[in-house]
């Protein structure tokens, strides 16, 4: 960075996954739910639901989501609520079937959700898996 605060170094690309989870043993158990950062709900999530969804993820119920999988080219609907007990926000619904069974989630792997304005649903993807390589085992 030089004095003026203009960065020198070239940026190839911009990373599209704004929001990005390494999965805990909470997020892959049986207990059906991804657990956001608050940070990043406040401040990715949120902003782009519009103020009912904003609204609805504070209820009971929660907010009604549309998530595509880009990996697998398949369409879910999830739901975005904040827990009372803890205040964190989560993913839940179908989540234990429709991402971690189907996708084979496990702990210490990374995913990614961005923004999709022009189908207004989240892109979500697997950014890093922890399988051995094939003739290591």
């Amino acid at each position: 960075m030089d004095p003026w605060g203009v960065s020198l170094s070239l940026k190839l690309y911009d990373d599209p996954w704004r929001v990005k989870k390494v999965l805990t043993q909470d997020d892959t158990s049986i207990k059906n739910k991804l657990t956001l950062r608050i940070r990043d709900v406040t401040t990715m999530v949120l902003p782009v639901l519009g103020e009912n969804a904003e609204r609805d993820a504070e209820t009971a119920d929660g907010a009604k989501l549309w998530f595509w999988d880009v990996d697998t080219q398949s369409l879910h609907q999830l739901t975005l609520k904040k827990e009372a007990r803890s205040g964190s926000y989560i993913i839940t619904g179908r989540w234990n079937q429709d991402f971690n069974k189907r996708r084979d989630l496990k702990v210490d792997e990374e995913i990614g959700l961005q923004w999709d304005r022009y189908n207004a649903r989240f892109n979500f993807s697997v950014i890093k898996r922890n399988r051995p390589a094939m003739g290591s085992i």
